[in-house]
């Protein structure tokens, strides 16, 4: 495949210059620089010699030739990087849509991919870890304690860097074989000292980064073909090779070269949490991935849902995976026909991977061990919920009793408030009634994995630093609204912010059947107008993904205006009951 390369000579004089290497493939021996831009207020362009136009640096690149030109990173050979050789002129011998098409091979067929972290890195830190590792087997959790401790007083550890924050450099290192994390900027230590609600904060936060970088190499293990139980037991090794030794090769894994046939870009992708500048790059630095999917004539010209609905309905990704909305279109229009109110709602501007995935999510196989497709006998009525402290235990006990709580673990967005790790000021009402609920109906699933002495320290440790006792001084509608959200991104798997934008016109309430309550989201205006005999639970195919469909009947079929929470098998076997008796 053609492609163009560089690398940096010297002149007599001592100046640094850019040669092209002429007739260059991905055959060639080359290396592949991954690196973040920067951010709009920051970059600025500069003449760089032996470049046709003025490149873009951001303020840790700016003296970029020397910088390149190191030993450690390219030094005299030949590379790839985006600002040198993508040539977006008139006269390019290679056309811009084939650069932009082989970008893929390149970072697969390097010999090296080169990341370059801008952000400093303490290295005090560095050296106490790599210690560590020379002293012999490290004991994990004491480790991942430790590095905690030290981040929450000194911000400067390297799984901070935006690199791993940013969509596209996602795809480069998952292309990757052979990558080396470069620390442009290292730092003595920083430390400060902090008063013990700062130091929530702040562990929360390195949680959060630390939980993107971790979920980029289980990613990363996932595309080239490690099965799920195996990556979990590596990333540990992996982690450490990335952030601590700074290098690592796919070849000490025991896999191949991905893409692996059963690796689910969609739902990996989400997770990352990732973002990027354009929203319709939240389609095609993902699909592209999914094996015989094509990029649509005037993509660029295509706003994000109408890109990603064409892509979730060709036919070589509906080959490969099963899409469910989370939040179906009749939850929000209810304008929309019968036919498209199925279809997922999407966010025409969503701020990362996160957000533009809420909505909805797609497996790779059926996920069920039975395939069920049909109308939910009884009547159903929609209840409001009681969202005071008093009405709280009715809904946990909803919760507990009917709902497959570790299918929505699953699903839960991890930047939604329900796994806790998201944490505020738990001085401001709205972050302290988030932790909360999150201690009141998570805890349900973490005990089934924890050891009563964990769960029992889980406990205190909230208790000691969160001022719940603060809670009975909220005034009523501020504890209704903060409810209400939680149980939104709780049945709905999605992010506080996807909530707000649900609740703008549907509404949390109980679905009461004869097989038990569930917990649901409806259509406001619909629940309004209809009689409570219009309405139906619908089961699909997807039952198991996105629970039951509120069903309007109306003439000619069934809209759909809401949804359930997943039911669990209690539920099911009071179904498949009565559904043999008739």
């Amino acid at each position: 495949m053609k492609i163009f390369l560089v690398r940096i000579r010297e002149r007599l004089d001592g100046s640094l210059y850019i040669e092209r290497k002429p007739h260059a493939t991905t055959d060639d021996d080359y290396i592949a620089i991954s690196h973040v831009w920067g951010t709009p207020d920051t970059v600025q362009k500069y003449v760089v010699d032996g470049i046709a136009w003025k490149v873009s640096l951001s303020p840790g690149k700016q003296d970029i030739l020397p910088l390149l030109r190191r030993s450690d990173i390219c030094g005299d050979g030949w590379f790839w990087m985006d600002l040198f050789c993508i040539d977006q002129s008139e006269s390019s011998s290679i056309s811009i849509s084939d650069q932009l098409m082989a970008i893929p091979s390149i970072y697969k067929c390097s010999r090296c991919v080169k990341v370059l972290l801008e952000s400093p890195v303490c290295e005090q830190w560095q050296e106490t870890a790599m210690r560590a590792f020379e002293q012999g087997p490290i004991n994990e959790q004491g480790f991942q304690e430790e590095e905690l401790a030290h981040g929450s007083t000194c911000p400067h550890l390297a799984f901070t860097d935006p690199w791993f924050e940013r969509l596209w450099t996602r795809q480069e290192g998952l292309y990757a074989r052979v990558m080396d994390f470069i620390v442009l900027k290292p730092v003595p230590c920083k430390r400060k000292r902090r008063d013990p609600t700062s130091d929530w904060i702040s562990h929360g936060s390195l949680l959060a980064h630390r939980f993107r970088a971790e979920t980029f190499l289980m990613d990363k293990l996932a595309y080239h073909g490690v099965e799920p139980s195996t990556a979990e037991g590596s990333l540990f090794s992996i982690y450490f090779d990335v952030i601590y030794r700074r290098c690592v090769n796919i070849a000490a894994y025991d896999c191949e070269p991905g893409p692996d046939p059963k690796y689910n870009p969609i739902r990996e992708a989400w997770r990352s949490l990732r973002s990027t500048a354009k929203a319709r790059d939240y389609v095609l630095a993902v699909f592209p991935d999914v094996n015989g999917y094509k990029v649509p004539a005037g993509a660029r010209k295509m706003n994000f849902p109408d890109l990603l609905l064409d892509a979730i309905h060709q036919p070589a990704v509906s080959a490969h995976f099963q899409v469910a909305p989370k939040v179906p279109r009749g939850v929000v229009s209810s304008s929309v026909k019968a036919t498209e109110s199925i279809l997922p709602w999407l966010v025409d501007k969503p701020f990362n991977i996160g957000e533009a995935y809420d909505t909805f999510t797609a497996d790779t196989t059926r996920s069920g061990e039975k395939t069920r497709n049909f109308a939910v006998p009884g009547n159903v009525e929609l209840e409001d919920i009681n969202a005071t402290s008093s009405g709280l235990e009715t809904l946990r006990n909803d919760w507990k009793r009917t709902a497959n709580i570790n299918r929505h673990v699953i699903l839960l967005s991890p930047s939604g408030p329900c796994t806790g790790s998201t944490r505020q000021d738990p001085n401001e009402v709205v972050g302290l009634l988030q932790q909360h609920f999150a201690q009141e109906f998570m805890q349900i699933s973490v005990s089934g994995y924890l050891p009563p002495e964990k769960m029992d320290m889980l406990e205190f440790r909230a208790n000691k630093i969160l001022p719940f006792n603060k809670i009975a001084e909220v005034p009523e509608d501020v504890f209704a609204r903060e409810l209400k959200r939680f149980l939104a991104c709780l049945i709905c798997g999605v992010s506080l912010t996807i909530a707000d934008r649900v609740l703008e016109m549907a509404e949390v309430v109980r679905a009461v059947t004869p097989h038990g309550s569930l917990l649901a989201i409806i259509h406001r205006e619909t629940r309004l107008a209809a009689r409570q005999d219009q309405f139906i639970l619908v089961c699909s195919s997807l039952w198991d993904l996105q629970g039951f469909s509120i069903g309007l009947k109306i003439s000619g079929g069934i809209s759909v205006r809401g949804r359930t929470m997943i039911p669990n098998s209690s539920v099911w076997d009071s179904i498949e009951g009565q559904v043999a008796k008739k």
